[in-house]
């Protein structure tokens, strides 16, 4: 693995010559945190205007010439980035290269275009509210996310409803122009024909001189409970409590403690909830870290009258593990689960593509899975104490949407 700055986007490479596939991801920073509160909206509609297509070819010419090289193509928006992933076998990676390129140099933004794109995000916006899993945890995101990382996938309404073709095109030039953007590929490639070929890319290219700036999270809201009434069957809750951010120093640890709590059939969440007192089908959680801010994140579901019952479990639970401390059996149980974990991820290009270019997006430097293998291994029931002793377990944020408000003070 390594890692190469080039004169506009960093390139990151896994080579593997016993692979057979490659995985490509272009990360562009339009991210969803990007900008101010005034452009929350334009990144849900750049990730929607950038499946139609790009460089002369409509979507229709475009996805054709995908299937023609046999690559599998897909579009996310995070938090930082809007990423752009190819997969497929070896000798379509450079052409493939040159079609994302195409679309980063020449988005196909149109009138017709924007108006299909506006649609699909408001559309993707309402469908959350038939979806109550999905509308809780939008419900706890705006409780508990920090700005500007409270902003919803779709945005916001009258941002996208207000913006045109002129405004799209100015948007995309100036934050796909900035310098800061990667390019990580694995799997079976040769490195310098591909950073070759890259450079020739970007040579093609407008750019800016403005760099990046760091997101840097508000102070958070309080902790406070919410009750969203709806009539359902069941009542759906989730949590968050404030923890860890990825730069912890026991961050290793943090993630063995995830599955010791709730990351695994045999975590305490999973034997104590359900397991042992029947009170809901599924329940779980886990560490939800970031490079700027972290939770540890729980959900569950159960019938309206065991939900006052449920709240009150799940949260003696996360309480008891400061009293209660892991014993080395769980320990050493969870270890092997995050190893396994972690060797399944290498096994996949797209998901060790997706590990290299997040890890030097939070640290700066190229993924060593030997070393994270090795601090794993080393987790011991004195890291654990630790971990858990510099961990201040405040009260939550917690939602519950459904006919019966389980929480005593929970406003409606």
């Amino acid at each position: 693995m390594h890692h190469q700055a080039l004169e506009h986007v960093d390139f990151l490479g896994a080579p593997e010559a016993a692979r057979k596939t490659f995985a490509l991801q272009w990360s562009v920073p339009l991210g969803s945190a990007r900008g101010t509160q005034e452009r929350d909206g334009l990144s849900p509609l750049h990730a929607e205007l950038a499946q139609r297509g790009g460089g002369g070819r409509d979507a229709k010419a475009f996805a054709y010439a995908l299937d023609n090289l046999g690559v599998r193509r897909s579009i996310r928006l995070g938090t930082h980035f809007l990423h752009i992933d190819a997969l497929g076998l070896p000798e379509a990676l450079l052409p493939a290269l040159s079609l994302c390129a195409d679309v980063i140099r020449e988005p196909n933004i149109t009138a017709e275009h924007l108006k299909s794109a506006k649609l699909l995000v408001n559309q993707g916006r309402r469908s959350i509210e038939d979806d109550p899993g999905a509308l809780a945890r939008d419900h706890l995101r705006r409780l508990h996310a920090p700005a500007p990382f409270d902003r919803s996938a779709y945005g916001c309404e009258e941002v996208v409803e207000a913006a045109d073709p002129k405004l799209m095109l100015q948007d995309w030039a100036d934050w796909s122009g900035r310098q800061g953007g990667r390019v990580v590929v694995a799997g079976q490639f040769d490195s310098e024909q591909v950073v070759e070929h890259l450079q020739g890319e970007c040579q093609r290219m407008s750019w800016t001189n403005r760099t990046l700036d760091p997101l840097h999270p508000e102070s958070p809201p309080e902790p406070e409970q919410k009750f969203v009434e709806r009539p359902l069957a069941q009542v759906h809750l989730v949590w968050a409590w404030s923890a860890p951010t990825l730069h912890d120093s026991h961050r290793a640890t943090w993630q063995v403690l995830s599955r010791i709590l709730g990351a695994s059939g045999s975590g305490r969440l999973f034997h104590e909830v359900r397991q042992k007192r029947s009170l809901c089908y599924a329940v779980g959680g886990g560490w939800a870290p970031s490079d700027d801010f972290g939770r540890f994140m729980v959900s569950a579901g159960t019938t309206p009258d065991r939900a006052s019952e449920t709240v009150k479990v799940v949260e003696e639970v996360m309480r008891g593990v400061l009293e209660d401390r892991p014993s080395e059996e769980e320990i050493s149980r969870a270890k092997e689960g995050v190893l396994s974990a972690l060797t399944l991820r290498r096994e996949s290009t797209a998901a060790r593509a997706g590990a290299l270019g997040n890890h030097f997006t939070t640290f700066g430097e190229v993924w060593d899975p030997k070393k994270e293998v090795q601090a794993i291994a080393e987790v011991d029931q004195d890291a654990m104490d630790a971990a858990l002793s510099a961990w201040t377990l405040k009260t939550p944020w917690a939602v519950a949407l459904g006919a019966t408000n389980p929480f005593s003070d929970a406003p409606t």
